[in-house]
């Protein structure tokens, strides 16, 4: 007994070895890491820049620096729902403080991760293991997780999506599950359900909880209506409440916001619309046109002209919900539960011994067609979105779908293997191993990080920077322009959010204008002080003891920029060998003193 324990462990091991090793060729293949410098940040643009201060913030460096004169640390009462992340770097700062390196172990680990987890989800619904190799790495590196690399990195990873439908299972198949009473603790399984709920709830920006508490709803419901009896619906309830209880620490700095009247703080001051929930909600024709073009250059090339006239001619409708495509082998399996809907069949999870595929499939349909009614445009996210505006990437729930897909594609194929024998088995198994390898092949190749431009603009940066410490001295105050608000200003002419972190992310010294939380006393004098006019603003500057202006022309129209480098010039009243230029030739550095 013993023995054979021994063997299935080693078997167990050795296959996750190779999950590991599928996914880090995959990633060293398809993101072309051969062209990775690790001392530099893969993504430095946009969110990608968000992010790389991020990893500085964790290691207390870049806070302190930012929100200057009047140093007001940004969003203070900031709730915090990805501790996951927090607790990555803290563990990988402990053997470096590089940043470039931090954050790329980051990005890269995601994808091991998502495989991981999908695979012991996929082996613990009763899967095979090369069968659960195969959909694990399929998830891992599924489109929407490399979509989302190139920015939103807390939404690749997905890791806990398929524990949360691993959830719904347990409270619709064990009837010991999730059941208050002396013998909770018995079954081990309401004690990983404890540690998924903690995971979960830390796990997406909020988003990835809020979603499973959706489906966990969905589930109850199916089993009210069932039975008859709303004690039926109690394992569903207690998940979700489990949830929430992990939810609610992460929230304890905006409640001590509100006590200290500085209000509720839940989207850093920024505006949400009643209607974002629509505007980023979920594309249906996203999930199904692929932008490989299904591997097919000519047809990648004529869907890219249509993903093109979306962007161009439906404007603010088109937007990050073009990021859903399920690869093929998520569009059969998402197909197939459309279609099962349409079968009258009599649902038996929790009554049937064993476990029947049937009762699996019912589920994740219906599971299926509720992602789709709470998150396509004009559905009922947009109408929850009017009340509750912090969700509203509805788009997000892309994942969830994504699984529900690959998991019935999966179950399907382990019932067919193990209910047929002789040739037609070997038939199919030749016919599934080529659609998986097509499928996995065919969905790759959407994270391509511009390696060396973003190399050439760190590297510049940090020598930029490097000589304005030396002519401003250390812990002097610089003032950034043009004036861009802190968290989700949009983009400025031809300069993206968050650009202005490129200083202060390659300065320990300075100090920076950029960077208070939004409408307080150091944003609202920034924002006023960068509209005066040169002269005025100098004397401004000079009262509040400023060193100088780091100036980046992007920010301006073409024809402005030349004229508002040398009003700021003459109004500093300094020579222009005293300026700083940046080697791009579009960053300025212009001494006050």
């Amino acid at each position: 007994m013993i023995g054979k324990r021994k063997e299935t462990l080693l078997r167990e091991g050795g296959m996750i070895l190779l999950v590991i090793a599928a996914i880090a060729l995959s990633e060293y293949f398809f993101f072309q890491l051969w062209r990775l410098d690790w001392h530099a940040p893969m993504l430095y643009g946009g969110d990608g820049i968000y992010w790389v201060g991020q990893v500085q913030r964790s290691y207390g460096d870049l806070t302190p620096s930012l929100g200057w004169p009047f140093y007001q640390p940004p969003s203070p009462y900031d709730p915090n729902y990805d501790l996951i992340y927090d607790l990555f770097v803290a563990f990988v700062g402990l053997f470096t403080k590089d940043t470039g390196v931090v954050f790329n172990l980051y990005v890269l680990v995601i994808p091991f991760a998502n495989a991981l987890a999908g695979y012991a989800v996929f082996r613990m619904t009763g899967m095979r293991r090369w069968l659960a190799f195969a959909f694990a790495v399929t998830f891992g590196m599924c489109p929407y997780v490399q979509q989302r690399l190139a920015g939103h990195m807390m939404l690749a990873a997905v890791e806990f999506v398929p524990f949360s439908v691993l959830l719904c299972f347990w409270c619709a198949e064990d009837p010991t599950f999730g059941r208050p009473g002396r013998g909770f603790f018995r079954n081990p399984r309401n004690w990983l359900a404890i540690a998924f709920a903690w995971g979960i709830a830390n796990n997406g920006a909020a988003y990835y909880p809020y979603f499973t508490c959706f489906f966990l709803c969905i589930t109850a419901l199916c089993l009210i209506l069932r039975d008859r009896r709303m004690a039926a619906g109690v394992p569903c309830f207690l998940t979700i409440g489990e949830i929430v209880l992990w939810m609610i620490p992460d929230f304890f700095p905006m409640v001590l916001g509100m006590i200290n009247g500085a209000g509720s703080t839940l989207t850093n001051g920024v505006y949400r619309s009643p209607i974002g929930a629509d505007i980023y909600s979920l594309r249906i024709s996203s999930l199904l046109l692929s932008p490989n073009g299904y591997g097919c250059d000519k047809l990648a090339n004529w869907l890219q002209r249509y993903f093109h006239l979306l962007a161009t001619d439906e404007g603010p409708m088109y937007n990050e919900n073009s990021y859903g495509y399920l690869g093929i082998v998520g569009i059969l399996g998402f197909l197939a539960l459309l279609v099962l809907l349409f079968r009258n069949y009599n649902w038996q999870a929790g009554k049937a011994v064993p476990v029947r595929l049937s009762d699996r499939l019912w589920l994740l349909g219906r599971l299926n067609v509720a992602a789709l009614l709470l998150a396509s445009i004009a559905s009922f996210g947009g109408l929850i979105g009017i009340f509750l505006r912090f969700i509203r990437g509805y788009n997000r729930i892309s994942p969830y779908i994504a699984f529900f897909a690959l998991l019935a594609v999966g179950l399907w194929a382990e019932w067919y293997l193990k209910n047929h024998r002789g040739r037609g088995k070997a038939v199919f198994t030749a016919a599934l191993v080529l659609v998986l390898a097509y499928g996995y092949w065919e969905q790759q190749g959407l994270f391509k990080p511009k390696y060396e431009e973003v190399q050439t603009t760190w590297y510049q940066d940090a020598a930029f920077m490097e000589e304005v410490e030396q002519a401003a001295g250390e812990d002097a105050v610089i003032f950034q322009l043009p004036y861009m608000k802190n968290f989700e200003n949009g983009s400025l002419n031809n300069m993206w959010d968050y650009t202005l972190l490129r200083g202060p992310l390659h300065s320990d010294t300075l100090r920076f204008s950029y960077g208070a939380g939004y409408g307080t006393e150091n944003d609202v004098w920034y924002k006023q002080t960068s509209e005066l006019e040169p002269d005025a603003m100098v004397a401004e500057l000079r009262a509040q003891g400023v060193a100088g202006i780091y100036l980046d022309l992007d920010g301006y129209a073409v024809e402005d920029q030349e004229q508002t480098l040398q009003d700021l010039i003459a109004a500093a009243g300094c020579s222009e060998e005293d300026v700083l230029r940046h080697e791009s030739g579009m960053v300025y550095y212009i001494p006050l003193e």
